[in-house]
């Protein structure tokens, strides 16, 4: 298309689009109203199409803004369509709902389902062939698609995506909120000024066949300021009085309300509606003003140049117009025109809109409109949308009226599921200065609600204070009180702090429940208290266990993390039933997948990563890590990156990796002071100062674990215990024998099985240490006999060792082999080189030092992790080379031991590791 006067900035589109740079980028398009933007815009898009670029456009218009999806819809409806791209059902499901295709579902669509639909979406089809998506006024694009394309161009780091946008200047010249977080690099603001005078007589030629003298065209051009539309309005205008006698006033809107004053009655209500409408359809102004003043009205509107010639939906030539004429609308015409409008439009949020624009002070019925289509709005994932709807529902009702405050409690509950707590915090504020909520469950139920949005915003002192005072307001409401009641417990549970209050909190919550009959209220309650039970010192409790299979399909309806499946898993590993944790994280994570419950993915992925590197499958738990902290990330759950954070230093702290540990540890650490979020630290601590034991460094080990052996004055959790015999450890590998014992005196009376099993192996180490080694090694027995039942190889080859190394010292050199064998073994399985290499040195001071086998460092490396049964891919996998090298090095292997198989492989590393003397008596 011709274009005139934008030569510059088309060959900057031209630049753009050409670019190579990888991930999502955008070019935004503004100016002044009138300048030009949208025929700039329509050129780029052209442009876009004949590089190849699959184009998807929105033109959205000011009375869209407040349609939930309404761009979403215009976007990406063709893409969800496409048979080549096969969207995941949980996907295609919350796009089908969002977009108005399937029916809105009784539990509500997480918005963050759909923003990871858009995304995948967006990488599949760009996979296929670049994508342009292409939006006129961005302004106007509801918040809703805005939040959820915003979050898809943001990871799109890799794919050929590109945005061309316009939108109105804004000052300062800030970039619109879509292309706001890409990189500056991925950017590009295009700025238009007004025409030169050469181009605004071209544009007068061409638009309106007017001819203008110079002297007439140089008024034109001063008075338009160069500004392509009102050179056009000016043009009309002088076409109009042919004198030329035409003045600009202060604004274009009078020469804009001037050609409108011209149109007929019909046009000018066909515009109006228009106008008023999201998406104005032939049928709808129909149905409005009856079939014969549509048509007459949009024959005339078209003919002026006020719509466009295009079918459905019906547009604006120039969207300023819409915003001229119903400025010019009276407060009763304005009314009427709203109140027509909602008898016809059958969207509910639009309808609801509707009624409200049409009222004249509070109106009960009207704002029950709105709470119907708030709901509506939240149950199809937008409740930004919904939180809209709620406040102008608010706005509907008067000061004194109950209703006031729960119309802003729903409209801030909205705004924690949409992401925007500050507001939400606003608009409960609001709703407790509200005379009906000064006290009583009214008063209980807004605090709460405040209370889990301050938790939110890691203000755990500020919900702990709000959930007491709420307690204090709950009056015979048990729901509220139990409400209230683990918010309390949940605040304890995350900081450790006024630990026996929020024992006490879970207890009387489990109660209220139970005297209630209602299995729901249960199902809610039994999470937290299970998880209570087991950390005050009660053991395992079967009763629960049966509770939770019996409560099972009630609790379906819960995120994965409220479940008390989830408490369940903490408990089964405490007490060393691997399997069973690991089958119910695995139940968990499928539910979660299948439901998109994204805040349950980031605790329940890094829990699996622990059980990929039990199966000796490290890779796949660092890519589980990974995909944990992306998510963690992507939702803005800093709790949730703590949790990651801490398995990941763990892991990596386990696979021998001391910086990436530390480095990972201290990301933690630095995110538990900001949080509040102390669950999770002992363990990683542990895993720290083994690792620097491993590493020979066992003042570095204590600095880890040392608090363990004094209980924090602000944590009575008693979670420091966890850590003693690993503190006890490290003292006796620094020489402090009494004080490991004093350690180990530390532990609780009753110890779950797996801190029994530690503290046994631990005190193995202390009576070796002492000399005692007959009463070690019955000791470590226990020990190993209780990790072999746990099913938990790492646990198993650290005992292991710890009896091996007793054995040797007590020269039963048979048992040492045997036992630090099998450790070596299990450490190559696992990944965990270090302590492999630990068991062997030991081995090699049992048998002397090894004959020299003729194989290169990599060569041994190769033929160990083949001699324990990895397949080739496996082997490349670990040691990061292709197949093709692992099999060259096998035949090499072969050759240098003059060997033909596997089986006789293993046998030689065997006998190359260890020696062959297993003769000596044990």
């Amino acid at each position: 298309m011709a274009v005139i006067g934008r030569d510059d900035e088309l060959t900057q589109i031209a630049t753009f689009l050409d670019g190579a740079e990888p991930g999502a980028r955008g070019i935004l398009v503004t100016g002044e109203p009138g300048i030009g933007a949208s025929t700039v815009w329509s050129a780029a898009v052209e442009m876009a199409g004949v590089r190849g670029y699959r184009v998807v456009d929105s033109r959205p218009v000011e009375a869209e803004a407040s349609m939930p999806f309404a761009g979403l819809n215009d976007l990406f409806g063709d893409l969800v369509d496409a048979d080549e791209l096969d969207v995941p059902a949980p996907q295609r499901k919350a796009l089908d709902v969002a977009l108005m295709r399937a029916e809105v579902p009784s539990t509500p669509i997480q918005p963050l389902a759909i923003s990871l639909a858009v995304l995948e979406l967006l990488r599949m089809a760009s996979a296929r062939q670049p994508i342009a998506i292409a939006i006129d006024d961005a302004q106007w694009l509801d918040d809703s698609s805005t939040g959820v394309l915003g979050f898809a161009l943001r990871r799109l780091e890799r794919d050929p995506v590109v945005v061309i946008a316009t939108a109105r200047r804004t000052p300062g010249g800030a970039v619109s909120p879509l292309l706001a977080d890409l990189p500056t690099s991925r950017r590009v603001l295009l700025t238009l000024e007004g025409l030169a005078v050469q181009e605004v007589d071209r544009l007068l030629d061409r638009s309106l066949r007017l001819r203008l003298a110079p002297t007439a065209l140089q008024r034109v051009h001063r008075l338009s300021g160069g500004n392509p539309y009102h050179a056009l309005e000016i043009g009309r205008a002088m076409q109009t009085d042919p004198s030329g006698d035409v003045t600009v006033p202060d604004s274009l809107g009078r020469l804009v309300r001037e050609r409108l004053m011209r149109l007929s009655p019909h046009a000018r209500s066909v515009a109006l509606h228009v106008a008023a409408l999201a998406q104005a359809t032939t049928a709808t102004l129909e149905a409005s003003i009856g079939r014969d003043a549509a048509q007459a009205g949009l024959v005339v509107a078209r003919d002026a140049g006020i719509l466009h010639a295009s079918a459905d939906p019906i547009r604006f030539a120039q969207p300023l117009v819409a915003g001229e004429l119903l400025a010019g609308l009276g407060d009763d015409e304005r009314r009427d025109l709203h109140r027509r409008l909602a008898d016809v439009v059958t969207e509910p949020a639009e309808r609801a809109r509707h009624l409200a624009l049409a009222a004249n002070g509070p109106d009960e019925a009207v704002a029950e409109a709105l709470d119907g289509a708030a709901e509506r709005s939240h149950a199809r994932g937008a409740p930004d949308g919904a939180a809209d709807l709620s406040e102008l529902a608010a706005e509907l009702t008067p000061q004194d009226d109950p209703a006031r405050g729960r119309r802003l409690a729903a409209a801030g509950r909205y705004r924690v599921v949409a992401g925007d707590v500050a507001r939400a915090r606003t608009l409960l504020d609001a709703a407790l200065s509200v005379p009906a909520a000064a006290a009583g469950p009214a008063r209980a139920e807004l605090l709460t609600a405040l209370a889990q949005v301050r938790q939110l915003m890691d203000d755990h002192v500020a919900a702990g204070a709000l959930s007491e005072e709420a307690l204090a307001h709950v009056g015979a409401d048990p729901r509220l009180a139990i409400r209230a009641k683990l918010l309390l417990a949940g605040v304890s549970y995350i900081t450790g702090r006024r630990w026996n209050e929020g024992a006490t909190h879970a207890t009387e919550a489990m109660e209220i429940a139970e005297s209630l009959g209602d299995p729901d209220v249960v199902a809610i309650t039994l999470g937290p208290y299970v998880s209570w039970r087991f950390a005050t010192g009660h053991g395992r409790e079967r009763t629960l266990d049966e509770r939770a299979r019996e409560l099972a399909s009630r609790m379906r309806s819960l995120r994965a993390m409220d479940r008390a499946d989830y408490a369940l898993v903490s408990v089964d590993l405490a007490e060393g039933d691997t399997a069973a944790a690991g089958a119910r994280v695995s139940r968990l994570l499928d539910d979660a997948e299948k439901d998109g419950d994204y805040s349950s993915l980031p605790f329940l992925l890094a829990h699996a990563s622990s059980f990929d590197f039990l199966d000796g499958r490290a890779d796949d738990a660092r890519e589980r890590i990974a995909h944990a902290g992306r998510l963690a990330d992507v939702t803005n759950q800093r709790t949730a990156r703590v949790h990651v954070l801490g398995f990941e230093a763990r892991l990596l702290a386990r696979l021998g990796d001391a910086d990436g540990a530390r480095a990972t540890a201290e990301q933690a650490f630095d995110l538990m002071a900001a949080t509040g979020w102390r669950f999770g630290e002992w363990p990683m601590r542990v895993e720290l100062a083994l690792l620097e034991l491993s590493r020979g460094d066992g003042s570095a080990a204590l600095a880890f674990v040392d608090g363990a052996q004094d209980s924090p004055s602000d944590d009575g959790s008693g979670r420091h215990r966890w850590a003693l015999p690993t503190a006890a450890e490290t003292l006796v590998a620094l020489g402090r024998l009494d004080q490991a014992r004093h350690a180990l005196d530390g532990l609780p009376e009753y110890r779950p099985r797996r801190l029994h099993a530690d503290s046994l192996r631990a005190r193995g180490r202390l009576l070796a240490a002492g000399g005692d080694l007959d009463a070690a090694a019955s000791v470590l027995d226990e020990a190993e006999a209780i990790h072999r039942q746990m099913d938990d190889r790492w646990e198993l080859a650290r005992t292991l060792v710890v009896a091996g190394e007793a054995h040797r010292r007590a020269r039963r050199r048979a048992r040492a082999r045997s036992a630090l064998r099998e450790a070596h073994e299990s450490f190559i399985f696992l990944g965990a080189r270090r302590w492999a290499d630990q068991a062997r040195e030991l081995l090699a001071r049992i048998d002397g030092p090894r004959r020299d086998d003729g194989l290169t460092p990599t060569q041994r490396e190769v033929a160990e992790l083949v001699a324990i049964g990895l397949t080739n891919r496996q082997v490349a996998d670990r040691l990061f080379m292709s197949p093709h090298t692992v099999e060259a090095h096998l035949k090499a292997i072969y050759r240098t031991l003059e060997i033909g198989s596997r089986g006789e492989l293993r046998d030689a590393i065997r006998d190359s590791t260890h020696g062959t003397r297993d003769s000596t008596p044990s």
